[in-house]
């Protein structure tokens, strides 16, 4: 009797658990560039916040309103300032933040369906390596707010 409790009490936690390593990363401050031409790229921009006590990895990202959405970064090479995919994904130190913003990390959206303008709302999905999927709707903004 003593261990069938053990075993279902055991299986009751299992879900908090999973909670609550899930509500380790938090995303937030996210907004999106305006899109002034459908097909052109856009910009997303957020707050990573990794409250765990394990680092973690945003992996991908993807959106309704592109097939092809990257994790990017910009780096200055002989004096060129020049924007690349991150390969491997972007690592969340455990208990630490990275900010997704101008001229630094950053989510590209390729070949996107329709142009965006201030005001308008931008669904990206977050998928982390051990966190799991992370759904914001972005704004459009002309530029981050203060």
């Amino acid at each position: 009797m003593k261990k069938m409790l053990l075993i279902i009490s055991f299986l009751m936690v299992i879900p908090f658990v999973a909670s609550a390593q899930e509500s380790d990363i938090v995303v937030s401050s996210e907004w999106a560039r305006p899109i002034l031409i459908a097909g052109r790229p856009g910009g997303a921009f957020f707050n990573v916040k990794n409250n765990g006590s394990e680092a973690d990895k945003l992996i991908a990202a993807s959106s309704s309103i592109s097939p092809r959405v990257e994790i990017h970064t910009h780096t200055m090479t002989d004096g060129v300032m020049r924007m690349s995919q991150v390969e491997g994904g972007l690592e969340i130190p455990a208990g630490g933040e990275v900010q997704l913003k101008p001229g630094s990390y950053h989510i590209m959206m390729f070949e996107t369906d329709n142009k965006y303008a201030p005001g308008d709302k931008i669904d990206l999905k977050l998928q982390f390596e051990k966190a799991g999927t992370i759904e914001k709707t972005l704004e459009v903004r002309a530029r981050p707010q203060n």
